[in-house]
């Protein structure tokens, strides 16, 4: 889709579409005014909402349609409330079999007009790889805004449409089915997808793995013909060759059946999507390095299967992990974290980042406590965990502080090794793996623990995306290595 800013529409133009807030309709005024009020008197169930759009053919009319788009209340502006207007824009866009529409945005600044077009391209997201028959819906092929400074509307998207781009690929992965996207070929995609820019990238393979002893992962993967990958991703763009990174380390189960502590067929339906916080990771890295951004982060994206067979490993196996502690397995549904222990252990000793943070669709229970609106979060740094949530606020990824408690810790004390995989209750699974992850963490890192599995899959269209994986974490991330002290 082609974005564009101009202080007029072209000729030709399918359809002249007007925003309005719901005070607007009270005092239209202008060359429009009276095609405005008959579609008001039209419709009088349009009340100027965010999202409501009528419109129609006007006799006479230099473009072929004319219509109104509510944007809601005219209140006090965030780049978030831009974006979701954006969204609702272009969520009833796509009701309408237009190709070129102009959108015509009074009282808004150029770079507010760019915000608003970033966020109508993060909803004009679609999935449709695998469908062999048209589909009844409409993607406009480009779309115009009115700007005050079409240059200034310009140069100010371009960033914004980069971390877009991101977003959506970190969809596009998330919704790859598992046949299709398992560690070997995730591996191969993130190696080509950050070529041409200024991102190092190492891939290690079952090999290599196996000799710099990375048991955990390799106890995971190892039932699956398609063997583990740990991937690392380098960006520096501070110029500085001796820069102290920041580190991301992200959970990349392509797919999980629980291994032999089986998921219920209705529980493993979802489960493509267990590499969500790898995908979020490589695309906000992949943000970070197109828009040259003058930060230094290392991303471990730890990649496996889960799957049975006589190699799988099992409940009362002993592990020895990366760091050489070892782990008794009590449960091989809890298998992200063993993954993460090993990347998060093998990018602290390597690079010695500063601050760390990891993201996982790792726990049910994190979706027990919140549902599906907030992703779960835990921090041993105080201004780390502030730092995050000022990111959230900003980019509408939205996150919940939980408690690292010395009892959660305490329950993950194993009789026969150093610890268990899972705890000896049943209760606060998230609290309970964060405490198991923070075994991985060394003294003196700055470190958070991000749990996505409320926010990585969306059952309905929302604001700024439809129903399916949701690109959460790209932003967030990309936003705090840009931001942190």
């Amino acid at each position: 889709m082609k974005i564009a800013f101009a202080a007029k529409p072209a000729n030709g133009t399918d359809l002249y579409l007007m925003a309005v807030t719901r005070e607007d309709l009270k005092k239209i005024k202008g060359p429009h005014a009276d095609w405005v009020n008959m579609l008001i008197d039209a419709f009088p169930e349009f009340t100027g909402d965010p999202g409501d759009i009528v419109s129609t053919v006007l006799p006479g009319y230099k473009y072929s349609r004319f219509g109104l788009v509510g944007l809601g209340s005219g209140d006090k502006r965030t780049r978030l409330s831009l974006e979701k207007i954006g969204g609702k824009l272009m969520s009833s866009l796509i009701t309408l079999p237009v190709n070129d529409p102009y959108i015509e945005l009074n009282g808004f600044k150029a770079d507010e007009v760019a915000v608003i077009a970033s966020g109508a391209t993060l909803r004009a997201y679609e999935f449709r790889a695998y469908m062999t028959k048209k589909q009844d819906q409409y993607l406009s092929d480009s779309i115009t805004f009115k700007s005050p400074s079409p240059a200034a509307s310009g140069k100010a998207f371009t960033p914004l449409d980069k971390s877009r781009a991101a977003v959506h690929w970190a969809r596009d992965l998330g919704n790859e089915p598992p046949n299709i996207l398992h560690p070997v070929s995730f591996a191969k995609r993130v190696v080509a997808k950050m070529k041409g820019t200024n991102v190092k990238v190492t891939v290690f393979d079952e090999k290599q793995l196996t000799r710099m002893g990375a048991g955990a992962i390799m106890a995971v993967g190892q039932a699956s013909e398609q063997q583990p990958r740990l991937v690392i991703l380098e960006y520096n763009g501070t110029g500085k060759r001796n820069s102290v990174p920041v580190a991301l380390v992200g959970k990349g189960v392509t797919f999980d059946t629980g291994g032999y502590s089986i998921k219920t067929a209705d529980g493993m339906v979802d489960m493509k999507t267990d590499m969500c916080g790898a995908g979020a990771i490589a695309a906000a890295i992949l943000s970070l390095a197109t828009r040259k951004a003058k930060v230094h982060v290392v991303g471990a994206l730890a990649m496996v299967e889960n799957m049975i067979s006589d190699e799988a490993y099992r409940p009362s196996d002993i592990i020895t992990s990366l760091s050489g502690q070892t782990i008794e397995v009590t449960n091989t549904d809890a298998e992200g974290r063993l993954i993460l222990a090993d990347a998060m252990w093998y990018v602290q000793t390597k690079y010695k980042p500063k601050k760390m943070i990891d993201i996982a669709t790792l726990t049910g229970a994190a979706l027990v406590a919140l549902g599906e609106e907030y992703a779960a979060f835990y921090t041993n740094d105080v201004s780390l965990g502030r730092e995050l949530e000022q990111s959230s606020v900003d980019t509408g990824d939205k996150i919940w502080h939980m408690p690292l408690d010395p009892a959660f810790n305490a329950v993950m004390d194993s009789g026969v090794a150093d610890m268990r995989n899972t705890a000896t209750t049943r209760w606060g699974g998230s609290c309970t793996a964060a405490a198991f992850l923070q075994r991985y963490v060394k003294d003196g890192v700055k470190w958070a623990h991000i749990d996505m599995a409320p926010v990585a899959f969306a059952r309905g269209e929302y604001a700024l995306g439809p129903a399916g994986t949701t690109g959460f974490g790209v932003r967030l991330l990309s936003d705090w290595v840009e931001n942190t002290k």
